[in-house]
């Protein structure tokens, strides 16, 4: 009863009360701070400003952590949040051209900020730079960006051609997946030209101070649009190792088929994959033997090695997307057949066309002979499967070739670290995904080099938290823990003789599991009463 008596006081006593969500700031924060966010930028540039430039950023990086807004949304997300009174900052301040300029002051050190605070994760976290993956990614843009240098129409898997769009690549530890640099690029930057600047980059990276002593060559990973012959050669110039797959042409195809099927049956390979599907039931080994492969560019010639690789999964794909070509060329050079000297079928030239447009972009069009005889209103069209490039074509099936100058490396060893590409692709997708960097009109090319920066941070930060909570024995994504504790808040309130008091409201086991595991501060170091 007493209990009930002195709530009853509290709540009688209380004219306002205002609850301000504490959410995921116990878990993140303290890694910012370890980072040094905030010195790390203000050190690079001073404003003079009220609110400085590396707690613009820590405002902003939070926002993306927890709940991603336009720039003219942070300002009233921080005021519902603990990050206003924690940073003891004005709402009235926080609005979206705060914002917008502190983007643009932001951008003269973007890069020497990245690269600092990279390196100094690698050092703190004792992060593992032997296995290095590359990929670049579309992100799409609202507005027309007129005279923008990275807004631009391109081509990608989404189709989605009515945006422009900005390319992003990323270098992730094959580890921790955590990401170590990236770009930004034209949105209609051709991927086999982005190599050799990014094997620029980590050669200059691992030349820092607090990379020097690692003693590290490290082997970079990428796909068919990331291994070139300029790229073999800047690999060897810098010392660094590269493994990807050789985009296909006659001198690939002829190096796979001169590997027998009996060859490859002999020569199972260990990896195995962590995820199958029921389609690959029972599992089918994968199988590989290495061949020389000399790549030579600009005169020089290094002698590098390739790996023939053989999987059924790919072999069932590759069969499986062959029927439908054929069956879709099949299907429409029959149409054709069917309106022959009818309509405008009767002329030739128009004819043909039809033809050349069945065949275009379709990647069967080599395993079937046409042949169109006859004048106008007397044409005769005949055609059938080619059984000696079907055989070709289908010798070639579940094959590729993985080039390397990593000479240490087994051929299982060269498939595993190949097909942990994906690695790198989830960080893409968290880029696009929770963080949400997607159609925003920020105006100008340098908020849109901003606003990637404050994402590729919180991305940074999202490794950092999984990688702590691994080594604490906790079995949790980042995605996981910070759901869990976004239903955290504190309460706010004001009595009625003007005093003010800030309560936090309960926390749950797995929250507590959380810190207690990560050795993180109590959640009330960062509460404060806001001011009267």
């Amino acid at each position: 009863m007493t209990s009930l008596t002195w709530a009853g006081r509290i709540a009688a006593a209380t004219v306002q009360s205002t609850p301000r969500q504490v959410g995921a700031v116990p878990v993140v924060y303290p890694l910012l701070e370890e980072l040094r966010v905030r010195d790390t930028i203000n050190a690079l540039r001073q404003t003079g400003a009220d609110i400085d430039l590396g707690r613009l950023v820590e405002v902003l990086t939070l926002n993306r952590l927890m709940a991603p807004q336009p720039l003219y949304r942070v300002g009233k997300w921080a005021a519902q949040t603990v990050v206003v009174s924690m940073f003891g900052l004005a709402v009235q301040k926080l609005y979206d051209q705060r914002f917008g300029r502190g983007l643009d002051d932001l951008h003269p050190i973007l890069g020497e900020a990245w690269v600092a605070l990279a390196a100094r994760a690698v050092q703190q976290e004792g992060i593992d730079l032997s296995v290095v993956h590359w990929d670049t990614t579309s992100v799409y843009l609202e507005g027309e960006y007129e005279g923008s240098e990275l807004a631009a129409y391109g081509h990608s898997s989404n189709r989605r051609s009515g945006n422009k769009q900005i390319k992003v690549g990323l270098d992730v530890t094959s580890r921790e997946r955590m990401p170590l640099l990236y770009r930004l690029l034209n949105g209609s930057t051709a991927d086999i030209t982005t190599p050799v600047p990014n094997l620029d980059a980590i050669a200059a990276f691992l030349r820092r101070p607090e990379c020097a002593g690692m003693a590290v060559r490290p082997l970079v990973v990428g796909d068919c649009k990331m291994i070139t012959p300029a790229a073999v050669a800047a690999a060897h110039q810098h010392h660094l190792y590269y493994l990807g797959p050789w985009e296909s042409s006659t001198v690939v195809r002829e190096v796979i088929r001169s590997v027998s099927d009996a060859e490859l049956a002999a020569n199972e390979l260990s990896y195995r994959p962590k995820r199958r599907f029921p389609a690959d039931r029972p599992f089918v080994p994968y199988r590989g033997v290495w061949r020389p492969f000399p790549v030579t560019y600009e005169g020089e010639t290094y002698d590098d090695r390739a790996l023939v690789v053989w999987s059924a999964g790919k072999q069932r794909l590759d069969e499986e997307k062959r029927k439908v070509y054929l069956k879709r060329l099949l299907n429409r050079l029959e149409e054709i057949r069917r309106h022959l000297n009818q309509g405008r079928y009767i002329r030739r030239e128009y004819t043909a066309h039809q033809i050349a447009l069945a065949q275009r972009g379709n990647p069967a069009k080599g395993l079937v002979m046409v042949e169109l005889t006859g004048s106008d209103r007397h044409l005769a069209l005949s055609f059938r499967i080619d059984r000696e490039a079907l055989a070709q074509a289908q010798a070639l099936d579940g094959k590729y070739l993985l080039g390397t100058n990593a000479l240490h490396l087994s051929a299982s060893e060269a498939l595993a670290h190949f097909k942990a590409q994906d690695g790198v692709e989830k960080r893409n997708g968290d880029l696009k995904g929770p963080l949400r960097v997607r159609p925003l009109y920020l105006h100008s090319d340098q908020r849109v080099e901003g606003l990637v920066f404050i994402a590729l941070l919180a991305l940074l930060v999202r490794a950092i938290l999984e990688l702590r909570c691994r080594r604490a024995g906790l079995n949790y994504t980042a995605d996981r823990v910070l759901r869990a504790f976004a239903p955290l808040y504190a309460t706010d309130q004001v009595f009625v003789d003007e005093s003010r008091l800030t309560q936090l409201g309960e926390i749950t086991p797995f929250q507590q599991r959380v810190l207690d595991g990560l050795h993180f501060p109590s959640p009330t170091r960062y509460l404060h009463n806001l001011p009267g």
